[in-house]
């Protein structure tokens, strides 16, 4: 099987945004890694610093999005911003960030990954393994699964079956190679229903929402006039189970077969592929060098 190199940025950058659920501005300052480091985020409010690595071991909820945290702050709707970084192979990388989500910014991954590209990446001598499915695995939670077959490249069946006229019975079959991912399946946004988001914003939640961010389906149509593809909203499906399997930390080879999954399905087999394919690698993270090399970023830890 062919290993990948390890890579990071060649340059620190800043992407600025606003919250999809405080509406408030969010700095996002993505910092180049030494190899080995993983994807790594500083939670830094008021100078006060808590380092919440990318890891399956720090999922604390998939309702609505993934969201990291160490169990004193958290990190919301990380799946847009690794399913850009996995796309381009960056497996080291320091996320320093100012709030508690993500910014949203055009609720795909678009921006993401052109930043990345302006940037470009740094490849290390390290290597990383992808892991290739050898025999079947799945998840089942009710009338929602997700399959893994053994395959020769990485691609996706999915369906979704919405009540919805326009998100009913649809399903969508796609080879995801770096090519497809960039220009098929990252710039697709995240969608929501109007009934929805009027709830949530009546919660004091979604209140960065919008139709720059977002589709937004009525009880028969769209409010949107610019979808980017006819079938966008499974494609943003796609987009968030590559985002959370990223979370593995290793790329996947093998044919992904899902219909109605969602967050929880998704880091549900994660944690499946970790304990029946690798075994529960998360132990090797390395704490002790991430601490060390942060103590020599002084921006980052004071």
């Amino acid at each position: 099987m062919n290993t990948q190199k390890r890579k990071t940025l060649k340059q620190e950058t800043l992407i600025k945004g606003i919250g999809l659920h405080s509406g408030k501005e969010v700095n996002l300052r993505l910092i180049p890694a030494e190899a080995n480091t993983g994807l790594v985020f500083i939670h830094n409010v008021k100078n006060k610093k808590s380092i919440i690595p990318v890891s399956l071991n720090y999922v604390v909820d998939t309702s609505n999005a993934v969201t990291l945290g160490d169990g004193f702050r958290i990190v919301q709707t990380v799946e847009h911003l690794l399913a850009a970084l996995h796309t381009r192979g960056i497996s080291d990388l320091i996320l320093e960030i100012d709030s508690s989500e993500i910014p949203i910014l055009d609720g795909s991954s678009k921006i993401f990954i052109e930043v990345i590209d302006s940037i470009g990446t740094k490849e290390f001598e390290e290597e990383i393994e992808p892991i290739k499915i050898q025999n079947p695995i799945w998840v089942v939670d009710g009338e929602k699964y997700m399959v893994i077959l053994p395959s020769e490249t990485l691609k996706v069946t999915y369906h979704i079956d919405f009540k919805h006229p326009l998100l009913k019975g649809q399903s969508l079959t796609i080879d995801l190679n770096e090519e497809i991912l960039a220009k098929e399946i990252l710039p697709a946004r995240t969608f929501g229903f109007l009934r929805d988001v009027e709830a949530l914003q009546a919660r004091g939640l979604a209140l960065g929402g919008s139709l720059d961010n977002a589709i937004v389906l009525t009880e028969d149509g769209y409010l949107n006039q610019d979808l980017r593809f006819e079938n966008e909203c499974i494609r943003h499906k796609v987009l968030d189970l590559i985002g959370d399997l990223s979370i593995i930390g290793r790329p996947i080879v093998g044919h992904i077969i899902a219909s109605k999954a969602g967050h929880a399905l998704d880091v549900s087999m994660g944690k499946l592929i970790m304990s029946k394919i690798t075994g529960d690698e998360i132990s090797k993270f390395k704490s002790k060098r991430i601490h060390d090399f942060l103590k020599r970023k002084t921006s980052l830890v004071g």
